[in-house]
C-alpha cells in the first residue's frame, strides 16, 4: 500500500476511534500535517466509501500541485 496512502487513513482512524469527543485536539496536533487538507475533505465520506475515496482524493491533490 502506497505509504501516503497508509498515513492518511491511519489519521482518520485516529480521528474518528482514538480522539472521540477530543476532535479539537486531533486537528491541533495535526494541523501542520502534509495531509491533513486530505484528511479534513475524507469526512465528507462514509467509512463505507473511504477505501474508495481516499486513493482519489489523494491523486486529485497531487494533479493540483
Amino acid at each position: 500500500m502506497d505509504k501516503r496512502l497508509k498515513t492518511a487513513l491511519r489519521l482518520r482512524f485516529e480521528y474518528y476511534n482514538l480522539y472521540e469527543k477530543k476532535e479539537e485536539k486531533w486537528h491541533e496536533k495535526y494541523n501542520q500535517h502534509s495531509l491533513y487538507a486530505i484528511v479534513v475533505k475524507s469526512f465528507d465520506y462514509d467509512f463505507k466509501e473511504i477505501g474508495e475515496m481516499m486513493p482519489k482524493l489523494l491523486k486529485q491533490n497531487e494533479e493540483n500541485l
